[in-house]
């Protein structure tokens, strides 16, 4: 199973594959796009990669080995096999797939089923130094070729078999009882032992016939109704005028009674039917996730109900569509009393029905209790997943509660693992948008959106969440954002009202944001600019516009906090604090339960000239109110920072991290760097290094840690570890732009290296116009 150590690519390198792919995913540019995830241990996005590959190569086995090692790399040595054993079914002879089944089948328990595939690896290429290598690290031992055979003197003939007795003079042997005609011919293997032995019973013409045993003849009697008849005169007797009577009613009840039977299997067999194609309708539209689709479902089941009224699969996709309408797309009293109805009569079957365990948690959710939503569903995936039952559905529901509770970092590995088992799903994608846009991945949350959008053309959700990423970014690409809403705004068959109503507040955003552009631009390029977007150039029709929008929005959708926090963060974009921050507080009344409010609070707040101590108090009252929220912990700690409070903020820091099982780089990366400031080199390392291991999959903050460490280095002294470490850094992601100044300073006490340390200088003052450390490194460049 061991492959070659390939190269590091450089994001520029990778980011070619990953288009490369993009352009024809049918290709075999999966291969090098996996293998460079498999590498950099992005092992979600090399099983996508792969299983695409699979789909656009169904009859290779590469793909799928490509897929194996992905699993294996992850201790997955059961899914692993899977794959490999779906390789050999399309190509046996593969000796690669034949070494690696051997080896997983070893480690496994199978010892000799897998050296039984190794063998075969051998005999495939005897030549090959891999299998050779395997083979005696197994201790398996390559056969010698066999001993020619030798030549046998003939053998004599057997003698006659003696003639078979008369059947007249044969003695009478009891046959054993046939149970139905079915059986005929069934011989079991002491009978054959038997016939192969009893020589003296064999036929005269033996040479002729077969010498095994005769089939058994089946004997069917008639039997007389008159029990009470001597059985010699039952023999003789003929048949009186009630058995006759007998007979014909018989010859016209059976048929009447075969007829009803039929009939009855023909209609329990079209009901069977009528009802798998309803709740296949059903399941297929549930997986589009838009506003129309999960009506559509609803539709399906309740026509599955018709045949079925007791389904407990339909009952639980109505009540599990019913949550969706009623919480995501504001389907008001009458989704959310039907959703409870259809739960409780799902509950009443015995079946098991992920949906309907998924229906359970959205609505406790959506009725203000979180916690307990959180608590019991967690419970029940574990328990699944110890029965090997996993669900992507669960994990899916589980990620997006875990989400909106602010512990994001659970909440990407539930999403990521309802990713893996159903890598088609557009709702998981624009999950893992959302949960990486929150926690600052910006490019891996675009990533994701695209996944959806490809998986479900204008996946409404997506939409919206692409367009509000766009519209986050410090130099946002406005057209792009544009064209996005207005795909929401002008989609047949429509998006939900609420979903309408918070495109019109992104709307109102994007007007804000290209205003407040304008005034940089030459009149052309704000011509262009009003072109490509719909904004109109004048300040006063802005204005008027963001109004109109706004107002559009809330009265399509009164009860949806969510166009509150999107208010919140266009009067933030413009400066108004304080205005911004009683807007996100109008979204914290309406649903004080989520996390990410809180969180925009406390940037609002934090925004301000001397905002941190109301921003910690804000944070303070959230935690009282919801209980830890690990998200809301690191803030708080970033709180006290600011205010210079760093025992306060390492106190929360710790607090953040204090469960052994779970991950929260934010805080070590947060603890680090206290830790160094303090030149508490030890403790700051310890952190740091935890931190980078955390941030796996996250090349931006990866490389965020790293800087941090390489300053630790060269506080500490260590100036070669902190080139190392600096290095690593850059690796990470080269556009992380701190690490060239820090870099730069670090080789300038060197007069050898002043060439590198002007051009690691220059490089960030070109990427940083207006960066923390502006001047001094122009003085580094030599500017």
């Amino acid at each position: 199973m061991s492959t070659s150590p390939s190269k590091t690519l450089s994001p520029t390198e990778l980011a070619k594959l990953e288009h490369s792919f993009a352009s024809d995913p049918s290709s075999d540019a999966y291969k090098p796009l996996a293998e460079a995830y498999l590498d950099l241990g992005r092992f979600m996005e090399a099983m996508v990669v792969c299983k695409k590959g699979v789909k656009a190569h169904p009859t290779a086995a590469d793909p799928r080995l490509l897929l194996a090692r992905v699993y294996a790399a992850q201790n997955k040595d059961k899914k692993a096999l899977e794959e490999v054993m779906g390789a050999l079914q399309v190509q046996p002879e593969d000796k690669a797939a034949l070494r690696m089944a051997g080896v997983l089948q070893i480690k496994g328990g199978e010892a000799d089923v897998g050296r039984g595939n190794l063998l075969k690896a051998y005999q495939a290429d005897p030549g090959d130094p891999e299998t050779v290598t395997l083979l005696q690290q197994y201790k398996v031992e390559i056969p010698r070729p066999a001993a020619p055979t030798p030549v046998l003197a003939p053998v004599a003939p057997p003698p006659p078999a003696a003639p078979e007795a008369p059947a007249a003079a044969s003695v009478p042997v009891a046959s054993p009882p046939v149970a139905a005609p079915a059986a005929v011919g069934r011989v079991n293997a002491p009978t054959q032992q038997a016939a192969r032995t009893a020589g003296p019973a064999r036929t005269a013409d033996a040479g002729a016939r077969p010498t095994g045993p005769r089939r058994p003849q089946v004997v069917v009697e008639e039997v007389d109704e008159d029990d009470d008849e001597p059985a010699s005169r039952r023999k003789s007797a003929p048949k009186g005028k009630g058995s006759k009577v007998l007979s014909l009613v018989l010859l016209v009840l059976i048929p009447l009674f075969a007829g009803g039977y039929g009939w009855y299997s023909a209609q329990a067999k079209k009901r069977g039917r009528e009802l798998k194609k309803n709740l296949d309708v059903a399941t297929d539209q549930l997986k589009h996730d838009s506003f129309a689709s999960y009506k559509k479902a609803c539709e399906a089941a309740d026509l599955a109900l018709e045949v079925d009224p007791d389904s407990t699969a339909a009952h639980g996709y109505l009540a599990y569509a019913y949550a969706i309408r009623w919480g995501e797309h504001g389907g008001g009293d009458d989704a959310r009393r039907k959703a409870e109805e259809h739960l409780a009569a799902a509950q009443k079957g015995k079946e098991l029905s992920s949906h309907l365990i998924a229906a359970q948690a959205l609505i406790k959710t959506y009725s203000g209790d979180g916690k307990g939503a959180l608590a019991s569903l967690e419970a029940q995936v574990k328990d699944l997943n110890d029965k090997g039952k996993a669900s992507s559905l669960l994990y899916l529901t589980l990620g997006l509660i875990q989400m909106n509770a602010g512990d994001l970092e659970r909440a990407r590995d539930s999403l990521e693992r309802a990713q893996a088992l159903a890598p088609d799903d557009p709702r998981v994608y624009a999950g893992l948008g959302a949960v990486y846009r929150r926690l600052g991945q910006d490019n891996t949350a675009w990533k994701d959106y695209d996944f959806a959008l490809r998986y479900e053309k204008d996946h409404p959700e997506s939409l919206l969440g692409r367009s509000l990423l766009m519209l986050e970014q410090d130099e946002p690409i406005y057209a792009v954002a544009s064209r996005d809403i207005k795909k929401l705004l002008e989609a047949e068959p429509p998006p939900s009202p609420r979903q309408l109503a918070a495109a019109q507040l992104a709307r109102s955003l994007l007007i804000a944001r290209v205003a407040l552009a304008m005034p940089a631009l030459k009149p052309d390029m704000q011509q262009k600019l009003s072109e490509s977007t719909g904004v109109p150039v004048d300040p006063a029709k802005a204005k008027a516009e963001v109004a109109k929008a706004e107002d559009t929005g809330f009265t399509l959708d009164k009860q949806n906090p969510e166009l509150n926090l999107i208010k919140g963060r266009r009067l933030l974009a413009e400066g108004n604090f304080d205005a911004a921050a009683e807007e996100i507080r109008k979204a914290i009344r309406v649903d004080g339960s989520r996390a990410q409010f809180h969180v925009e609070l406390a940037k609002a707040l934090m925004g301000k000239p001397g905002g941190e101590k109301e921003a910690s108090e804000a944070l303070v009252t959230a935690l009282k109110t919801m209980g830890e929220s690990p998200k809301l912990v690191v803030m708080l700690g970033n709180a006290y920072r600011r205010q210079g409070k760093l025992d306060d903020a390492l106190a929360q820091y710790q607090r953040a991290v204090k469960d052994p099982k779970a991950k929260n780089p934010e805080a070590r990366l947060a603890m680090g760097a206290i830790y160094r400031e303090r030149s508490d080199w030890d403790k700051a390392k310890e952190q740091l290094e935890k931190a980078n291991q955390e941030f796996v999959g996250q090349p931006d903050r990866s490389a965020m840690a790293l800087t941090e460490l390489g300053r630790v280095y060269q506080g500490k002294g260590d100036a070669a570890k902190a080139d190392e470490t600096y290095q690593r850094a850059l690796t990470s992601d080269e556009n992380y732009t701190p690490v060239y100044y820090f870099y730069a300073s670090l080789l300038s006490k060197d007069p050898k290296q002043s060439a590198k340390v002007r051009t690691l200088a220059q490089e960030y003052v070109k990427r940083e116009p207006k960066g923390e450390y502006l001047a001094d490194a122009q003085r580094l460049a030599g500017n």
